[in-house]
């Protein structure tokens, strides 16, 4: 199902944020102007120090010893890296081995909120807009906010939220006799997955879990207790049932309970502190008072189906003691546990879990934890549902082949500083490759950057101009069509401008750093300014008068 949402905006409202986006169009200009000039020079030192490393380079033909005679020099060397750290997930301590590198990977099935829209100019420089809201299910990176969505009915939950993406390194590793720094260590590559088989997973994802080759997927508890527990924050609504109730309390420190008629709730006496218990001489379930005497209390069956009447006031909150990690109160042969936001919810009849002391304090409360995490919660991998949480892990093993060209200090290595430029030279490739093929790696790598910085300081500085000229489009929408096209116009002058103004803080870039390529593109960046203006004086010239 999809929602529709229809927007108007005046023409006066369109020029004021168009008058406006002026002053950030100018800012975006400027702004490419310095990142293409830095780009080239980048570029260019750069090559000037990978020429001074391939020149310089020692090939060291072993790894097995230091050699002291290549002591503070550039060398070229390969080998087997090898670590014996072992990495251990912290959240699923089975998850270890020996490795480089080990990672975790988090993803959650939510509702997805997509959006198109469409803009209609209406006579008169008005704009309409008409956005159009679609819903899917898909696994995302971070969990999406449901409360925002423009159509009630698609909401998120987490079934585990305790995990995040996460990355370790191995904190040491040898190259034969060198050691490798940490920042070599964290280049290798060669990443795989980490298989499951056999994993023991933690107690409170009993019942909840399924693995498909590197990956563990989590499902919603399938007892609402559990989720209550783990939760962080406010506990979630439970709907009433014949095995579960809530009980709304507020922050305080005093224990209520019903009277033995079960019609009202009565305030046992001010203390810090009430521990439920047996009256061994009557059997029956109670409070133990300040002064040791027991107040009896009786279970009030209708709250498993019915939560308190308006004559039966709500509890002030309850204060017990803890069992573990596991806030546990017995209200007659019932069960609660104390929720994050002072709620009771009830489990079931206590004596299947725990039994009391002559002294009346509680125990086995771990037998309660069990029983509450072996639900009947399900996962499945091919059939997900909202809330479900899957997690890939993914390791780089504790043996790989590396090639190192990097300066040789003492057993370790450091990066070469070019005389030239200043510029470092420190390069890891995951797999024996020669000296040749590791400058001529870093070279491309470096044509590539150079060509995507180019692209991206001349796209700012297109955009900058399109939101410089965009007022007169929008003055123009009075009338649809002579908007569109002076929009049309001033996009293609925009294109212009912007290439010119980028050739020339290019070939500017190449004069300083480079002077013969440099003037050639000048004189490229010349040409297009002469065309362009040209073409703007041929535009403003008279048509020519007809014969007579």
């Amino acid at each position: 199902m999809a929602v529709t949402e229809t927007s108007t905006e005046g023409w006066g409202s369109r020029l004021g944020n168009s008058i406006k986006g002026v002053v950030v169009g100018g800012v975006l200009f400027i702004a490419g102007i310095p990142l293409l000039f830095w780009n080239e020079g980048r570029s260019v030192k750069t090559t000037k120090a990978l020429e001074e490393g391939a020149a310089n380079c020692v090939v060291v033909p072993s790894a097995d010893s230091v050699d002291a005679a290549n002591e503070g020099k550039l060398i070229h060397i390969t080998g087997t890296a090898k670590t014996e750290d072992t990495l251990t997930d912290e959240l699923f301590s089975g998850v270890s081995m020996k490795g480089m590198r080990l990672s975790r990977t988090v993803e959650y099935y939510q509702w997805v909120e997509n959006s198109k829209s469409e803009k209609k100019k209406n006579l008169g420089g008005s704009e309409t807009t008409t956005t159009t809201y679609t819903y899917s299910k898909k696994w995302v990176s971070s969990p999406e906010d449901s409360s925002e969505f423009k159509e009630a009915g698609h909401d998120n939950t987490i079934s585990f939220a305790e995990a995040e993406n996460t990355t370790q390194y191995a904190s040491q590793a040898a190259l034969g006799a060198f050691s490798l720094n940490p920042s070599q260590i964290r280049s290798i590559s060669g990443q795989q997955n980490v298989k499951l088989e056999g994993i023991e997973w933690p107690k409170e994802l009993q019942g909840r879990t399924a693995v498909s080759g590197n990956t563990l997927y989590i499902g919603k508890s399938g007892n609402p207790m559990q989720a209550a527990i783990q939760a962080k924050g406010a506990a979630p609504q439970l709907p009433l049932s014949s095995e579960y109730a809530v009980i709304e309390t507020i922050p305080g420190k005093n224990l209520y309970v019903l009277e033995d008629n079960g019609n009202k709730y009565v305030q046992t006496p001010t203390g810090d502190l009430y521990k439920m218990g047996v009256d061994f001489q009557t059997g029956s379930m109670c409070v133990y008072l300040p002064n040791g005497a027991p107040r009896a209390v009786t279970a009030y069956g209708a709250l498993t189906t019915t939560p308190p009447t308006a004559t039966a006031q709500v509890p002030a909150s309850i204060n017990v003691e803890r069992l573990g990690e596991c806030p546990v109160v017995c209200v007659g042969e019932f069960v609660y546990v104390r929720t994050t936001d002072n709620r009771l919810l009830l489990v079931k009849p206590y004596q299947d879990y725990f039994v009391v002391t002559d002294n009346g304090v509680m125990k086995k409360a771990d037998i309660i934890l069990g029983n509450m995490a072996s639900g009947s919660g399900s996962v499945n991998p091919s059939a997900p549902e909202i809330g479900d949480v899957r997690i890939t892990w993914t390791m780089v093993p504790a043996e790989m082949p590396v090639s190192i060209i990097a300066v040789q200090t003492g057993n370790t290595f450091a990066p070469y500083i070019a005389k030239s430029s200043g510029y470092k030279v420190d390069l890891l490739s995951t797999g024996i490759k020669t000296k040749e093929e590791m400058f001529q790696n870093a070279e491309e790598a470096n044509t590539m950057w150079t060509w995507i910085l180019r692209f991206v300081g001349w796209f700012i500085m297109y955009i900058g101009l399109k939101m410089i000229f965009q007022p007169l489009s929008v003055l123009g929408d009075v009338l649809p069509i002579l908007g569109n096209i002076i929009g049309m116009g001033t996009g293609i002058l925009a294109f212009l401008l912007s290439s010119a103004v980028a050739l020339v803080v290019i070939a500017l870039a190449w004069v300083f750093y480079r002077p013969v390529l440099g003037i050639c593109l000048l004189a490229v960046a010349v040409g297009l300014i002469v065309l362009l203006i040209k073409k703007k004086a041929a535009a403003k010239a008279p048509a020519p008068a007809d014969a007579a």
